[in-house]
Order: C-alpha cells, then structure tokens, then sequence
C-alpha cells in the first residue's frame, strides 16, 4: 500500500491493524492539533541579539584560523627543507622561468582580498 493509499484510508475512516497504519494515523494527528505554546513578542529580538553577539566568537575562530593555517606553512617548509625537496612542475616547466611573475600574481591576489574585506564588505 503507498503512502497515498494509506494516508487517504485513514482520514476516510478505515480500521486498519498494521504498525505503520498506527504510526501515520499518530503522525497525523499530531500534525492536526496546533501547538500548545506562543512565541513572546521579544522572540525576533533575543534571536537577533544572539547573532550579534556570536561575532565575539568568530573573532576567536579567526584567530585558530590564521594559526592553523601558519603551522601548515611551517610544516611544508620543514618538510621541504628536511628532504631536499625539488619543486617539478610537470606540464608547468614553464612557470618555473617566471618566478617574478608568480611572486606578483600570488601578491596581487591576496592585495585584491585584504582591499575586499577591509573596505568593500564594510560598505555591504
């Protein structure tokens, strides 16, 4: 029997003795009584008040951030040094000629994201 089938048997009146008969019937009628509590009028306004202060929190998350991603990088550059790692490229050999340029371009990208967050996402 479908869920259909079952759902309209049941508002029709139809006796039925499987569990999941017993279990709809219950679900529905718990759908049908309205809930026996209101909202106080200060509700949108603690829920707000809530969101501001979880700023507070972010600030901290920001900070494991930046000091979780500053132990990666000595991390790589541990690693790099103890193994006398040699940086291939593969089909990218010719990146390796231009290490001005990347240098420029890695630098540009980060400046393009520090001047979005520090004065565009203000403005929002």
């Amino acid at each position: 029997m479908t869920d259909e089938e079952l759902q309209s048997s049941i508002e029709g009146g139809d006796p039925m003795k499987s569990r999941d008969a017993a279990a709809y019937k219950r679900i529905i009628h718990a759908l049908q009584r309205e809930p026996d509590f209101v909202l106080p009028a200060t509700f949108a306004n603690s829920v707000i008040g809530r969101l501001g202060r979880s700023s507070a929190r972010s600030s901290r998350d920001m900070f494991w951030l930046y000091a979780g991603m500053a132990s990666c990088m000595i991390t790589l550059v541990v690693a790099i040094l103890l193994t006398d790692f040699t940086f291939t490229f593969g089909a990218f050999r010719f990146i390796s000629g231009y290490p001005g340029l990347i240098t420029f371009a890695i630098g540009f990208i980060l400046g393009l994201q520090w001047l979005d967050r520090r004065f565009v996402r203000k403005a929002i």
